[in-house]
């Protein structure tokens, strides 16, 4: 499976956005413990107020739980169709994606994706 530049790049992109949504979502959770500990201190807070905290890190959780989803199967599937790799090589790039995920989806996208040569055009 070849990928055109444009291609190569919203991947990257996509590979690299979980390293930095992650920080985020840390600093909403945070965010809303030290909110709810401030005003629980001198009065009950609104069960909105709470929902809303609760909402500002469960829907970039989801978000990234499905961008991670999807990277896993575009990585197994781009392994296991790369032709410019042998049949070893493309089982132990499939484990690593299975057992070690973001980590490797980085090394694997330096190494093989990056590095790899357009197709020539039909003529």
């Amino acid at each position: 499976m070849k990928l055109s530049h444009t291609q190569k790049i919203i991947v990257c992109v996509l590979t690299f956005l979980p390293f930095l949504v992650v920080p985020y979502i840390g600093f909403e959770i945070f965010h809303f413990v030290m909110e709810t500990i401030k005003a629980s201190e001198t009065h009950e807070p609104p069960d909105s107020v709470v929902i809303t905290g609760i909402l500002s890190f469960i829907i970039p959780i989801l978000l990234l739980s499905m961008l991670s989803l999807g990277l896993h199967i575009f990585y197994i599937i781009h392994a296991a169709m790369n032709k410019a790799i042998d049949q070893t090589e493309r089982i132990v790039w499939i484990l690593l994606f299975v057992f070690f995920g973001a980590i490797t989806f980085i090394i694997y996208w330096f190494l093989r994706i990056r590095n790899e040569k357009p197709e020539a055009p039909y003529l």
